[in-house]
């Protein structure tokens, strides 16, 4: 087997120094600019008499919409997942209990087992 020759080096000590050299020379040192004065403050704006605001005509009550309300939209909890098929109708009638009484779908379930088991006892 043949040995590989060692690569030299890319640049030697001569010539690293020779290339530092050349930039000192070609940057100029910054000059040293001093910021301005701050400019003189502004006068004071005097106060003007608040406008009147129109008075908010009351909100109508918002009608039941199936695809607005579900869990996510009320709030957060700490349960855990639960994925499961139910016929349309019974998801329609869940959601509107949910939307009737301002709680989640899986309060209105939570709701339902314990009716279930008070019931069943």
């Amino acid at each position: 087997m043949t040995t590989k020759p060692k690569k030299k080096a890319g640049m030697d000590a001569e010539a690293v120094a020779r290339m530092m050299a050349a930039q000192d020379v070609a940057e100029p040192e910054p000059e040293v600019v001093t910021p301005p004065a701050a400019p003189p403050a502004p006068e004071p704006i005097p106060a003007l008499a608040p406008m009147p605001s129109p008075t908010p005509a009351p909100a109508p009550a918002p009608t039941f919409d199936p695809g607005k309300i579900d869990g996510r939209t009320l709030r957060r909890t700490g349960r855990e997942p639960f994925a499961t098929r139910i016929k349309p109708n019974t998801h329609e009638t869940l959601r509107r209990i949910a939307y009737a009484r301002g709680i989640s779908l899986a309060e209105v379930v939570e709701l339902a087992v314990a009716a279930f088991d008070k019931k069943g006892k």
